[in-house]
C-alpha cells in the first residue's frame, strides 16, 4: 500500500513540475509586421531592403533575426528609417543594438551639414529594446512610433 501511495505522490509531483515548467517557458510573441503596419500613417513612401542590402548597407545578418521589418525612406533627402527586429539570441541582440547606434551616428554625420532639418529629426531618433526585440525609429513622429512599439508588449 505504501508503494502505491509513493507512486501516486511521485506522479503528482512530476505532473505539477511539468505544468510549472511549461508556464515559465511561455513568452509573449510580438508580430513586428503588425507593429510596422500600425506606423503607416506616420511614414512616407518606404524602401524595403533585401537580405544582401541589409548585410552590405546596414550590417544586419538575417540569420541573427527571428523576424524583422526594416524600411528606409525612398526619398533620398529624408532621414526616416524604421528597424523592427526580433533577435535570435542575446549575442545577436547585442550586435544589432550596436549596429542601430552606429546607424544613428552615420545618419547624424550625413545630415549635419547637408540637410539641417533632417539632422534635427535624427537627433531625436530612438533605439528601443524589450527582451530580444529592437526598434530603431527615425521619424518626425518618433514619439507616436515609440508609443506603438511599447504598446505591442502590453
Amino acid at each position: 500500500m505504501k508503494k502505491v501511495i509513493y507512486a501516486i505522490t511521485a506522479v503528482c509531483l512530476i505532473l505539477s513540475l511539468a505544468g510549472c515548467g511549461s508556464k515559465s517557458e511561455e513568452t509573449a510573441s510580438v508580430d513586428l509586421a503588425a507593429v510596422y503596419d500600425s506606423y503607416q500613417q506616420y511614414l512616407p513612401e518606404m524602401f524595403y531592403p533585401d537580405e544582401a542590402t541589409l548585410l552590405n548597407f546596414l550590417g544586419i545578418h538575417v540569420e541573427d533575426c527571428v523576424q524583422y521589418k526594416v524600411a528606409i525612406c525612398s526619398e533620398g533627402m529624408r532621414a526616416d528609417e524604421i528597424w523592427l527586429i526580433e533577435a535570435k539570441d542575446d549575442a545577436a541582440m547585442e550586435n544589432l543594438t550596436a549596429l542601430a547606434q552606429t546607424r544613428i551616428q552615420a545618419k547624424l554625420d550625413e545630415t549635419e551639414s547637408y540637410v539641417p532639418d533632417q539632422f534635427l529629426i535624427v537627433q531625436k531618433a530612438e533605439v528601443l529594446t524589450n527582451g530580444r526585440y529592437l526598434a530603431l525609429l527615425v521619424s518626425p513622429d518618433v514619439d507616436a512610433l515609440k508609443a506603438g512599439f511599447e504598446a505591442a508588449f502590453q
